[in-house]
């Protein structure tokens, strides 16, 4: 029973909480908002979405009124 209980919570959070902090793009749209799928953002970098390529993530460059925190 545990097993379900867990199985449920898992896709709860992949169907409503993940979605909300942050979505998959492929390369391509990446590219078109001005970014790059890399493993890591540099600090002069932010991330932005999640690419579908494993373990990347989309990076854009920061605004000069963008937080280095």
């Amino acid at each position: 029973m545990k097993i379900f209980y867990y199985l449920l919570h898992f896709l709860c959070y992949m169907t409503f909480i993940l979605p909300a902090m942050c979505t998959l793009v492929d390369p391509e749209r990446c590219s078109k908002m001005y970014g790059q799928c890399r493993t890591r953002c540099p600090k002069t970098e932010k991330q932005i979405d999640i690419c579908y390529s494993p373990s990347k993530i989309c990076c854009v460059e920061r605004a000069f009124e963008d937080d280095f925190s």
